[in-house]
Formats: C-alpha cells, structure tokens, sequence
C-alpha cells in the first residue's frame, strides 16, 4: 500500500535529502560514529505518483499511469554505507504497518517504527539517552521533518536543538503559514492558536517589519499591471520576509541554518521553504555541513523553464 501524495517536486525534494544523507553518511562512517535517521513523517515507505506516457513523439496514445517510487524511508534505507539505526514516526495505523514491513526487507538493519503524533514521539526519543548526552557521544543523527501541513511545532524544533547531536531537515509550510497570517493582525483571530504552536509567540514581530517594498506599476514592457498581478507580487515579497524571519528564529536555536531551498509545486509557486539546521557547534561539523547546503541549494533550486531538465 503505497501512500499517494505531492507530485514532481516531491522528488526534487527527496533527491536533495538523499544526497545530504548519503554525504552524512559518508563523513561519518570512516570515524565508526553512531549514525541515526529519524523520519517524523515517515507515511508508508513508498508512494504513488501519476505520469502521463505515450504521444506524438512516441508513436502512442497518452496515457497515464501509477508509479510506485521509493519514499524517504525507503531511500535512506539504501544508503551505502548504511546508517545504524532508522526510527521512523507515523501517526496513521495502516502506514505504520507497511513500514513494520520495511523490517523483513532490510533484515541488517536496527529499524524501530513508532505510530503516534510526530511532536509527541520526538519530544520522547530527545529525551532519552543518546541524544540527553549533549553532544558528548559518537551519535549523531538527522531528522527529515516532511509534514503534510503546519503539524511541526516550534518547542519540538527547540528540543531537538538542545542535543547538539542532531541535524533537522524542514519542509517548512511558506504557503500554509503565509495564508494564517492575515493583512492586520487584529484579523488573526483564533488562528492564533495554530501560529502559537508552529511559530512561537514571537510571530506577531512580523508585524513590526518593515512593509515590503511597492511592487512596480509597470512591466519591463510598459504594460500596466492587474490588480491581480499587484497584489502576487506583493504577496510573494511578502513570503521573502516570513522566510528569513523563521532563518532567523532557527539560527536562535541551532549552530548553522542554510538558506532554504524553495520547492514549487507549480512553476512560480512556492509552497515550501526546505531548510537544514545543524545541532552539533563544532566547527568540522558546521563546516562541512555549510559545504553539502551549498552544492544541494546549487543543484536543486528551481531553474527558468528553459534551462530545466527534463529527466524525470
């Protein structure tokens, strides 16, 4: 039972975690440290996506169909050399019992599977040895935090911080947040609640911001613009702040934030913001966790559709 969810962009997103995780791995293993995974929303290990084949070029009728790929469980279960421990998270009982599966497929390997809320089940493994050694052990592990919506919470962020022992990949939520957040704060209302949770209560200083600068009432072309198209550029400028603002708020708490790697469901579409935030102070680790952010923001950032590559 595969899960069915996301579209292309699942996978730019999936490849750039890969590829951190395997230079993680990479680093780590020559030094015999105790490598850990840890997917908060793990899903089922797998999951469908649709894919139209056939047409003009290929001398066939369109059709579409449903592939079954690796989700990030999955692919972190195929890194070579192989991480030593997997803990994989998910709240629903039938995707926890595909991954339960995942045991008899990768019989070398130290998996334990936990159904429950990703906040909750955390805030548990965190608190418990390795990771309460404060950096002091040869574990070390990465978290890949891939939440459906705003489920992440920000006292989990600020938990997994304090092991200095781990490094949190986030699908940050941009659009999701973005649109709690009304024009006036007077009209948040009781969505207050829900940006409590996911920010911290320090969400309301996006308030005191500068306002973003006006967009432009012509194009290049001297065409005047839509109200329409003002207010998308606005609200794009708009998301550039709530972005470096939460960089900002993470590098409160961790050594070392990257720059997010933005994930567009749909051309010019941003939907989520990818960021790494590094626990372990160590200028080694800081160092090289710098150099594989840059080459997966390089490799993987959204290009003109001109220049993109049609490989998939």
């Amino acid at each position: 039972m595969a899960h069915k969810y996301g579209g292309p962009w699942s996978e730019v997103k999936l490849d750039a975690i890969q590829y951190y995780l395997q230079c993680f791995t990479n680093a780590l293993s020559p030094r015999n440290m105790e490598t850990w995974y840890i997917d908060a929303f793990a899903g089922s290990g797998d999951r469908e996506a649709e894919r139209e084949i056939g047409g003009l070029l290929a001398g066939t009728p369109i059709e579409t169909i449903i592939e079954t790929l690796d989700g990030s469980a999955r692919r972190a279960l195929k890194i070579i050399p192989p991480y030593r421990h997997f803990i994989f998270v998910e709240m629903d009982k039938e995707r926890s019992s595909e991954l339960l599966k995942l045991k008899a497929e990768f019989p070398g390997c130290d998996i334990q599977v936990r159904q429950g809320d990703a906040n909750a089940e955390l805030a548990d493994i965190v608190s418990r040895p390795p990771w309460t050694l404060q950096g002091a052990s040869m574990h070390r592990g990465v978290v890949f935090l891939d939440p459906y919506s705003l489920q992440v919470e920000w006292k989990t962020l600020q938990a997994i911080a304090r092991t200095k022992s781990i490094d949190v990949w986030y699908l940050f939520p941009i659009r999701d947040v973005t649109r709690q957040l009304a024009h006036k704060i007077s009209g948040i209302g009781p969505k207050s609640d829900t940006l409590d949770r996911v920010l911290g209560p320090e969400w309301r200083e996006l308030y005191s911001l500068p306002p973003p600068a006006p967009a432009a009432q012509n194009d290049l072309f001297g065409a005047v613009q839509s109200d329409e198209e003002k207010e998308e550029l606005r609200r794009v400028e708009k998301w550039q702040q709530i972005e470096a603002w939460f960089k900002k708020r993470l590098e409160d708490e961790f050594a070392f934030v990257s720059d997010p790697l933005p994930i567009l469901v749909r051309q010019n579409r941003q939907a989520f913001s990818l960021f790494l935030a590094v626990g372990n102070p160590k200028k080694a680790a800081v160092d090289l966790a710098k150099q594989f952010a840059r080459y997966v923001n390089k490799r993987f950032a959204p290009q003109p559709a001109s220049r993109r590559k049609f490989d998939r």
